[in-house]
């Protein structure tokens, strides 16, 4: 009879899951006994954290969870900044942990990796965190946390198991029925239909919840002839060179200034977060002057920090759909949307790091994806880099964290084997999870990894000179980055011509494995 551990792996299994991120411990061998006839890949990065954030690049690229398979405590830990990341950008993620012994737990008996009260401490980056006691509850618990990945706003979910648990007999393996996303009151529908339909200027703001919903958003845009700015998670859900964009310039102030000029705006998918308008003179949101209707699939965000007039509680491509059908055509918005962008004024940094974002355009391939670390030139990169599709930009997260670039690449290049992927980090934050250098060299994928080196934490140190502050810890020690890639087994570049960048990668992506490609700052 299999094992609650089996059975796990099992669920998983019938849950679509193909594959997972972890590294093995004692405390989780009964879910490796499951994968070890399970079709289901296993990926083995070098640290908790790097399987996080391979999971957020997943996740990105696929729009399906990304799966953490983690030991009690400590493996949870480490993961616990990516996991908070996935939180705070809504990304579907699941996290299968061991727990403590079920006579060790809370009890402060010393046991290894014991982490006292695990789901509670889960419970704070985590959407749900269900302790699984009992054999006969592990399909429910499956249940639960796929409900919320599915049907909920996708947040990070874990499901942890005591050991003793693990090793226990399944009590069931089989998935049970799930849940469906909400469906908007066709009351609500009707009146916001009314309310676009008399619109003159109306305007659309897509938010992440979107990137799912692209041909929709493009859709709902031609309609109602309104002009359509993203957050940095939504860039390309309206690409970039559609007559109705304006990119990821929603901070612009002339941006800003169409969304209070208009009559209605109808915001999809977004909570109107300070990240999400990093570039604003007041790092807040438009005041509404006009009609805000608000599509999301998270009922509670429908009230925060901008009121809906007209809430619509659903998924972004029934609702947008829905809206799209029961409209009248209006005319074109092609031409205001085409002065909006004319008086976009430029953004700090545009002219400093413009040469290089042009290059690793230029670099990149249409179908390929950037992933970003928090560095200079990826601040500008948000709103700058180009919109083509939804998720081929993989920003560096609204929790504002060092170091996700590389692990999010190979995350994204497990999960599209077929699309050309490159990574941006600066040497400061690449120091955070240099590591995966190993992973991604064991894999045999073929990344394009440029480090942008500026001697230390380049961007902190800019802050501080500009708010008068004498740089103090921001300068770090010379390393030589090639012989520390070469020492991983990664070939390595030093190229110190922006304009020799699409030569090195196209080499990059033609390697049988990883190219650190490092950049020199002026």
């Amino acid at each position: 009879m299999a094992t609650c551990g089996e059975a796990a792996i099992r669920l998983l299994e019938q849950y679509g899951v193909d594959t997972v991120f972890g590294i093995p411990g004692v405390h989780t061998l009964e879910y490796y006994r499951g994968l070890a006839d399970s079709p289901i890949r296993h990926v083995t990065p070098r640290h908790e954290q790097g399987a996080g954030y391979m999971a957020c690049g997943y996740a990105r690229v696929t729009g399906k969870p990304g799966v953490c398979v983690l030991i009690t405590g400590a493996g949870v830990a480490n993961a616990a900044t990516a996991i908070a990341t996935a939180h705070h950008d809504s990304l579907p993620m699941l996290i299968l942990s061991s727990g403590t012994a079920t006579a060790d737990a809370e009890q402060g008996h010393g046991a290894l990796h014991d982490l006292p009260d695990q789901p509670a401490f889960m419970r704070t980056i985590c959407e749900v965190s269900i302790d699984v006691r009992d054999p006969a509850g592990l399909p429910a618990a499956f249940a639960e946390a796929f409900a919320v990945l599915t049907a909920r706003r996708p947040r990070p979910v874990h499901i942890s198991v005591p050991i003793d648990v693990l090793s226990l007999p399944a009590a069931g393996d089989q998935r049970l029925p799930g849940a469906e996303p909400p469906t908007p009151d066709p009351d609500a529908v009707a009146r916001a239909i009314a309310v676009l339909d008399a619109a003159e200027r109306p305007m659309l703001l897509l938010g992440g919840g979107t990137t799912g919903a692209s041909a929709e958003a493009v859709a709902l845009a031609e309609r109602l002839g309104a002009p359509a700015a993203m957050t940095i998670a939504a860039k390309g859900v309206v690409p970039d060179a559609h007559p109705l964009s304006l990119g990821t310039m929603a901070t612009a102030g002339a941006v800003i200034e169409a969304y209070e000029d208009a009559d209605v705006v109808v915001a999809v998918g977004t909570e109107f977060s300070e990240t999400d308008y990093f570039y604003s003179p007041t790092l807040a949101p438009p005041e509404f002057r006009g009609t805000l209707i608000r599509i999301d699939i998270d009922a509670g965000q429908l009230g925060k920090q901008r009121v809906a007039d007209i809430g619509l509680h659903g998924d972004a491509a029934d609702v947008m759909g829905q809206l799209a059908a029961g409209c009248a055509a209006k005319a074109d918005g092609a031409e205001r949307a085409a002065a909006i962008r004319a008086a976009i004024e430029p953004l700090y940094g545009a002219a400093e790091f413009q040469p290089l974002l042009d290059a690793l355009a230029a670099a990149l391939p249409e179908d390929g994806v950037l992933a970003t670390d928090s560095t200079q030139p990826a601040y500008p990169g948000a709103h700058l880099w180009r919109g083509t599709r939804p998720n081929a930009y993989l920003p560096y997260g609204g929790f504002g964290t060092l170091g996700p670039a590389l692990p999010m690449a190979i995350g994204a290049k497990v999960g599209a084997p077929e699309r050309p992927v490159m990574s941006l980090s600066g040497d400061g934050g690449f120091l955070f999870t240099i590591q995966e250098l190993a992973t991604a060299v064991d894999l045999g994928l073929p990344l394009a990894i440029v480090l942008w080196n500026n001697g230390g934490y380049g961007e902190i140190r800019d802050s501080m000179e500009r708010a008068d502050v004498p740089p103090v810890a921001v300068d770090t020690s010379a390393r030589d980055f090639i012989r520390i890639a070469e020492g991983f087994g990664c070939r390595a570049v030093r190229v110190t011509d922006v304009a020799d960048l699409p030569a090195v990668c196209a080499e990059a992506f033609a390697a049988d494995g990883p190219t650190l490609i490092e950049v020199a700052a002026p």
